[in-house]
């Protein structure tokens, strides 16, 4: 056992330096994981800036393609063209000329399509893109390279005819041009109604766009502003297999490249974050590079923007700060380490001695203090076998404190006593300290104790108890005078008021009976109780106040007298607010006539702002003054009484403390008593 505070600080260091470099890693992973946030905050501005450009592409394009849709002019045509009546030939090449030129206009204005100054509908198709107006029959006018003959264009008709409303199409590939590039298109379709319109879904005819986004909408996700080198946007689209990637890509990867979905650790991070909008991953993406992703789904339109960066880019600089930092933490727990090591061996000798002179100084002190103490204090082992007691516990019962080690308590207390005393030492290992109020018969001589019993953790004193018994009964004397006195001061208060209203007389006594029955069925502990008890007793001391032929008046109050009647209340609260209770009986007193509507005096507060007590005694009051009999009239009925508070429940009572009313008046036949008049 010479070693073990040897063995306590190697045991201490190794602690340290084991909670050290744990620490220091948690640092460093925390740091790590602030960075990921500031980047996922970063990838989710940039996405949502995407987004909003990508948008507003596809909202200025759809602009153009509706403003020619919703044109007069185009819309008689269709009607023309779609109807079997005759149509004039001067007429109908005006109007052609004319929407030949519309189309022109929209699609130079636009700016996504090949523009030509001349229509002809059955030129050779050589880029794919350009605008048409469409009905059941085929391309009534178009640009000169519309792929009038496309099955997608042909689909996307159809679905915009069904649906009453624009369609987008996905970005498709429309075939290699002559170089053997593929040629990236998209589709918008507005359906035109015709001047004869029978309905909001009566539509004839289309006007389809077929865009290259090759110019304009993948310039928008290059981003050459942008200071990284491996932040990317892309256009995907997920179906159930696979991946479809719809803009330019890096890495040699071919645009509408796809990628079979799949689970496990094969899965791309473009899979997840598509699949799930709005979440950031770190994860692989279509070249196996580590990335961190995000995505955002464009609106009418079933394609997602994904946002991206290599982990290693984005990283960099915080994984450059991680490893100084892990450097620097490590070299300081090193030095600690080495310092602790070097004081120590030098600090033990001085502390041990230092120790030693202290612990000699707290038991001569501890020693002085507990003989100077009136408490009686002793020491039981787990054996209930005496340790130690004080000086004054020797001289009160004339032991000599000698040799009294080992001895039973019996040898200072007889065996009642003895008994009295072990009973209230803790069952529970896990309770600290016990303290229980105790009365004691020596002989003829009553004491009163407060006694403490607390168990002793040090290995030493295992399983003992120390007993401190402070002698109350003086205390307690004075306290039951105190009670007494104090009970006698209410009680003819109580008359006093009864007295000065004679219509009222035991109202308050039986205020008291009632609340105090309806707070025991509602399972109020004790003190609340006594201070409800108390409340209701002194409720009606501010009648005094009130001119006591007004209080003995058998005819109906004026405005003037109610109003004056209603102060009792505030009278009440001026006349106890300088005394002190053992609870918030003035805030009782002033609540008892508040209702939970708020319709209540004199704050007109309402719901849980009423203390608990307060309704009861509410209640309590309006039963007593309704069963009660007066000089001028006999008490109603329990059971009228009853119906009359309910009917008021939720609005003026509380509808809980009716419930234990309704309990507790079933077991007090003695009430009915109250109705007879005297």
């Amino acid at each position: 056992m010479k070693n073990k505070p040897t063995y306590t600080a190697f045991i201490l260091l190794l602690l340290f330096i084991g909670g050290s470099i744990w620490l220091v890693f948690e640092y460093v992973s925390a740091e790590k994981q602030r960075d990921l946030d500031d980047w996922q905050a970063r990838l989710n501005i940039m996405a949502e800036s995407q987004q909003h450009s990508v948008e507003n592409w596809f909202s200025e394009q759809a602009g153009y393609i509706n403003e020619l849709a919703n044109n007069p002019l185009l819309q008689l045509y269709v009607s023309q063209m779609t109807s079997d009546e005759e149509i004039n030939s001067e007429t109908s090449r005006g109007q052609f000329h004319h929407l030949k030129n519309l189309i022109n206009a929209t699609a130079e204005h636009a700016g996504v399509f090949t523009p030509i100054k001349n229509i002809k509908s059955n030129q050779q198709n050589k880029v794919n893109d350009g605008i048409a107006i469409v009905d059941n029959r085929g391309a009534l006018l178009a640009t000169r390279y519309f792929p009038a003959k496309d099955k997608v264009v042909a689909q996307a008709y159809e679905r915009a005819l069904k649906s009453g409303s624009t369609y987008i199409s996905n970005i498709y590939d429309a075939g290699a041009n002559k170089d053997g590039v593929l040629q990236p298109r998209l589709i918008m379709v507005v359906p035109v109604s015709s001047v004869q319109s029978l309905g909001s879904s009566d539509f004839r005819a289309a006007v389809i766009a077929v865009i290259n986004p090759e110019n304009s909408l993948y310039a928008l996700l290059l981003k050459e502003w942008v200071t990284t080198k491996t932040e990317e946007s892309l256009l995907v689209y997920l179906d159930e297999n696979s991946v479809n990637y719809l803009s330019p890509l890096k890495g040699g990867f071919e645009i509408f490249h796809k990628q079979a979905r799949v689970t496990g650790n094969e899965v791309t991070a473009e899979e997840i974050v598509a699949d799930n909008i709005g979440s950031f991953t770190t994860l692989q993406d279509y070249r196996r590079s580590d990335v961190l992703a995000t995505a955002r789904m464009i609106r009418d339109t079933s394609m997602m923007l994904v946002q991206k960066i290599d982990v290693d880019e984005a990283l960099a600089e915080s994984k450059a700060h991680q490893k100084f930092i892990l450097t620097i933490f490590l070299l300081l727990v090193f030095v600690v380490t080495v310092s602790f090591i070097a004081v120590w061996r030098h600090a033990t000798s001085l502390h041990l001695q230092r120790a030693t002179r202290r612990l000699k100084a707290k038991a001569e002190l501890l020693n002085a203090i507990g003989d100077s103490i009136n408490d009686h204090i002793f020491l039981l082992d787990h054996k209930n076998k005496l340790v130690f007691i004080n000086e004054a516990l020797a001289k009160s019962f004339a032991i000599e404190n000698i040799d009294i080690r080992g001895k039973a308590l019996n040898h200072i207390f007889n065996n009642e006593i003895t008994s009295q005393l072990l009973a209230v030492k803790p069952g529970d290992s896990n309770e600290t300290v016990r303290n229980i109020e105790m009365r004691l018969e020596f002989g003829d001589t009553r004491h009163d104790y407060h006694v403490s019993v607390i168990p002793l953790s040090h290995s030493d004193y295992k399983q003992s108890h120390l007993f401190v018994m402070h002698d109350i009964t003086m205390l307690k004397d004075a306290q039951g005078r105190h009670n007494r006195l104090m009970d006698g001061i209410i009680s003819t208060l109580a008359q006093v008021i009864d007295k000065h209203d004679p219509h009222c007389a035991y109202h308050s006594e039986r205020t008291r009976e009632v609340a105090v029955a309806i707070a025991q069925a509602m399972g109020l502990p004790r003190d609340r109780i006594d201070s409800l008890a108390m409340a209701a007793l002194l409720a009606n001391i501010g009648k005094l106040y009130i001119p006591a032929e007004m209080l003995t008046n058998v005819e109906p109050l004026n405005e003037e007298q109610e109003l004056m009647l209603r102060k009792n209340t505030n009278y009440s609260v001026d006349i106890l607010k300088d005394l002190e209770f053992d609870g918030p009986v003035i805030d009782f007193v002033q609540q008892k006539n508040e209702c939970l509507d708020g319709g209540g005096y004199p704050q007109g507060i309402s719901g849980d702002a009423i203390l608990q007590e307060s309704r009861i005694l509410s209640v309590a009051n309006a039963f007593v003054a309704m069963t009660s009999s007066r000089a001028y009239r006999v008490g109603k009925p329990i059971k009228e009484v009853l119906e009359i508070l309910i009917s008021e429940a939720d609005s003026r009572y509380d509808r809980h403390v009716i419930a234990a009313l309704f309990h507790v008046a079933e077991n007090h036949s003695d009430w009915a008593s109250w109705q007879q008049v005297n």
